[in-house]
């Protein structure tokens, strides 16, 4: 589901009242999924992480890349890196027609 600007924003003023997760978090986690593409389970990723990172600021930022179509949580728990990093394939989605 893609969300609009006013969807995206009122997630997150709804969101960040509990938590308040910096860029350099957010930039972080999205960071080392993209380098890596996936990971089998959440354990796995956090692990990956160069700093231990309260729980529910990890599950907010991997809520928010999910709800942003950065990335996918399969219903197995799998994690896995969805947004094009190729200048080339941005360029034809910006241009490609819809069905």
């Amino acid at each position: 589901m893609h969300l609009g600007i006013v969807e995206y924003l009122d997630f997150l003023l709804k969101e960040t009242k509990k938590i308040n997760p910096t860029i350099r978090n957010v930039a972080t986690v999205a960071k080392i999924i993209s380098e890596n593409k996936y990971f089998k389970t959440k354990s796995q990723l956090n692990k990956k992480l160069p700093k231990a990172m309260q729980y529910p600021t990890f599950n907010f930022i991997l809520n928010y890349l999910q709800k942003t179509n950065m990335i996918q949580i399969n219903p197995d728990g799998s994690i896995v890196w969805i947004y094009p990093t190729s200048q080339k394939l941005k360029k034809r989605i910006r241009e490609a027609r819809p069905l």
